[in-house]
């Protein structure tokens, strides 16, 4: 009987003690931390979503920006590292992630399909908006980075190359030109176009 109760004991014990885990796992206490410290920044992107931009309608017009030093850049040339991106049936945000924590001088607007040096470029889409950064990259050549994107505006998107110190990026959309809005993000760098969506 004895025997039968220090079981008992030890599992109610054991319960017990992982209950409380998972409770200061999933909710802190309210004296370990205050109410504004457990709210979620309104500015902090997640993995998947980027923080809201310019509160501007999108527009079929050219755009860009100047350049904006990031937290951490040490003077070094910065590059285009890869694409990724968020669609749905009407609209598509692409983000072209950049080596750097800031970005470079960039302009956006609709154009023809050509590479930097003004070769034509394979890419599905009946219309071309092209991202000109001014990276300063010494290197010229064909750019390797390359995504296909269904559903949504967008069909294709693909990095070109570089020539005379920029790097461009090329994207076809769907329907001939859509209304867009670009934005430069800073700490990492990178340029988010918003593709469709609300007029």
């Amino acid at each position: 009987m004895l025997r039968r109760c220090a079981v008992l004991l030890s599992v109610a014990l054991l319960a017990g003690g992982c209950t409380q885990v998972r409770q200061g796992v999933a909710a802190p206490s309210p004296s370990a931390t205050s109410p504004s410290a457990t709210s979620p920044s309104p500015t902090s992107p997640s993995p998947t979503q980027e923080p809201d931009g310019p509160t501007e309608p999108p527009t079929t017009e050219g755009g860009g920006g100047p350049a904006q030093p990031g937290s951490e850049d040490d003077g070094s040339a910065m590059r285009v590292q890869g694409l990724r991106f968020t669609s749905d049936d009407g609209s598509t945000t692409l983000v072209v992630n950049l080596s750097s924590s800031g970005v470079p001088e960039w302009t956006v607007g609709y154009s023809d399909a050509s590479t930097p040096s003004g070769r034509p470029v394979d890419i599905a889409g009946d219309a071309f908006l092209k991202l000109r950064l001014k990276t300063q990259s010494g290197s010229d050549g064909q750019g390797s980075s390359k995504i296909r994107v269904s559903p949504g505006p967008v069909a294709e998107a693909r990095t070109t190359g570089v020539a005379d110190g920029y790097e461009e990026v090329l994207i076809g959309v769907r329907d001939g030109e859509q209304p867009f809005r670009a934005y430069a993000l800073t700490d990492p760098g990178r340029i988010v176009i918003e593709v469709g969506g609300p007029g």
